[in-house]
């Protein structure tokens, strides 16, 4: 009786211990967007991360993309409620040095304390773009949204003070907003997490698409796992992972 329970056992186990490890790998994938509507002579180095939550980001993805990033993207839930004040502070730290750190919400940052969370901003130097858009050189904007799942975003108030012919690269937690943009919005890039690629997938099911890249008419979208887990710490098939994103013109070597 016992060697059939322990047999039973040890593939559920085997599977809860790849399950843990898909969560908390971590992986830096590299990705090459060349487009012959960006601007400058020299390409843009940024490294994404969305979807923290209650992780603390390993010093191996620092070290891989420190000294290369040209800009840090926190793309919401960089925390979640009952996450301690010291871990968000950390991860803040840890990723203010790589480069600038640019933070756009998810709608898990709302459920911790606001003031908090601009003090640690504030003692990092994070540009929190809600609804905003800053230059990251003459002619590239970055663009964030505040979080469309609660019902916070305003489309209007992130083109204001864009010019019209910029590339523009907008940050969004929720990758829905991709839904209110347009041809006539000239967009190049909108970089997104939220959904952790379904976490726990079924062969090809699950209850979100997988994390990946996309063509959504002339604009290059990105829909992230995430690095973090909600609920259990576990994945499937959709593997957590960072991304170092270099935006170059066709004819630039990288």
């Amino acid at each position: 009786m016992w060697k059939q329970v322990m047999a039973a056992a040890f593939p559920v186990a085997a599977a809860g211990l790849y399950m843990w490890k898909e969560a908390f790998r971590n992986e830096v994938k590299e990705t090459v967007i060349t487009d012959d509507r960006f601007p400058e002579k020299a390409p843009l180095a940024l490294f994404f991360i969305s979807d923290i939550h209650r992780r603390l980001v390993h010093q191996s993805v620092i070290a891989e993309v420190s000294g290369r990033a040209d800009a840090v993207i926190i793309g919401g839930d960089l925390c979640e409620g009952g996450v301690n004040r010291k871990r968000i502070r950390e991860n803040v730290k840890r990723l203010s040095s790589i480069a600038p750190v640019y933070f756009v919400p998810g709608n898990n940052d709302y459920e911790v304390s606001l003031e908090q969370l601009a003090l640690i901003f504030e003692e990092w130097q994070v540009t929190v773009l809600k609804n905003g858009s800053v230059p990251l050189s003459d002619d590239v904007y970055l663009l964030g949204t505040d979080d469309l799942s609660k019902g916070k975003s305003d489309k209007a108030a992130l083109f204001h003070n864009v010019p019209p012919d910029a590339f523009k690269i907008i940050a969004s937690h929720n990758p829905a907003f991709i839904r209110t943009i347009g041809p006539r919005d000239r967009v190049a890039v909108v970089l997104s997490g939220h959904t952790h690629g379904g976490q726990i997938r079924l062969g090809r099911w699950g209850m979100y698409e997988k994390g990946r890249w996309k063509k959504v008419g002339n604009t290059h979208v990105l829909v992230s796992n995430g690095y973090g887990t909600t609920g259990v710490p576990l994945r499937l098939g959709a593997r957590a992972e960072t991304h170092f994103i270099t935006i170059c013109r066709p004819e630039q070597t990288i």
